[in-house]
């Protein structure tokens, strides 16, 4: 986002911060409008061609779309994770998931320096109760093996429990608006899907608008929805997936965890299950 909204003002745009009370009006007119306080106090309203709801998980544009209008489709997950960031030199060259029968675990990297870690926590766990050493000893017991593989431990400066769901708003669009990235949808991030499914709506749009404006028509602005929800569902199918497989429930009987692992040597030794979460892990090309 720092880098995005650095190259807009660069570009001359105008990046306002620090706005409040914002609203967003008359989306099924031609004229939908935005309306804040900006940081001084002062009232503003912004009358647009094509408004993009672009305001994340907790913004206001999908709820500003009438209930009659949309539907939602949402589940959450049993698997909430405990995650970290620590001063520490990376772990690995890649980062690891881990199915054990103590829960999974991800070793993800931020840098030469900083390093986020998760690991699979009870629903009611409280993050603030656990020391470092008690941390690092469960994210330790999690991803061992008979390759003595050791994490390389930190100082830890952040510790959290991050709950998951899925959600998809139907249709992306109402009017005059258009539903970009977590304003629209939320994966958990088994799948990394995120970020990649954000980018892929915006190109989807960006080529829409570019076409309305260099032909006055609205044959893709009016198919942005369906063409951007085709990803997105195969997106949730495959961070559905991961989550399910990688994660490991306590309520499991002997036979799904079993089951779950027999799935999960399938992807790692065939070369037709490692291509298949190759494509879906960096995402598919647009039809």
């Amino acid at each position: 986002f720092v880098d995005l909204a650095a190259a807009r003002e660069r570009d001359g745009g105008d990046v306002r911060y620090g706005v409040s009370d914002t609203e967003v009006l008359d989306m099924g007119t031609d004229t939908p409008k935005i309306r804040f306080q900006a940081a001084g106090g002062s009232p503003f309203e912004i009358h647009c061609d094509i408004l993009v709801g672009a305001d994340g998980s907790q913004g206001i544009c999908k709820w500003a779309i009438p209930q009659e209008h949309r539907m939602d489709n949402f589940i959450e997950y049993p698997f909430p994770w405990f995650g970290i960031l620590t001063v520490a030199p990376p772990s690995a060259p890649e980062l690891i998931y881990s199915n054990s029968e103590h829960g999974f675990a991800l070793i993800s990297q931020r840098n030469e320096k900083v390093q986020r870690m998760y690991f699979q926590a009870g629903p009611n766990e409280d993050a603030s109760r656990w020391s470092e050493d008690q941390i690092w000893d469960e994210l330790q017991k999690r991803v061992a093996g008979p390759d003595g593989f050791e994490l390389k431990r930190g100082p830890i400066f952040e510790q959290m429990i991050l709950k998951f769901r899925s959600y998809v708003c139907e249709p992306l669009r109402y009017g005059s608006m258009f539903l970009v990235g977590d304003a629209g949808h939320t994966v958990p991030p088994t799948g990394a899907k995120g970020l990649n499914l954000a980018l892929a709506d915006a190109k989807v749009l960006f080529e829409a608008i570019d076409s309305y404006y260099a032909t006055r028509s609205r044959g893709l602005l009016d198919g942005y929805s369906e063409k951007a929800l085709r990803r997105v569902w195969k997106a949730q199918n495959f961070s559905y997936w991961m989550t399910n497989m990688l994660h490991t429930r306590k309520d499991a009987n002997p036979f799904e965890t079993k089951r779950a692992l027999g799935e999960l040597d399938t992807v790692v030794n065939s070369r037709f299950g490692q291509q298949y979460l190759a494509e879906s892990y960096t995402g598919w090309p647009h039809s």
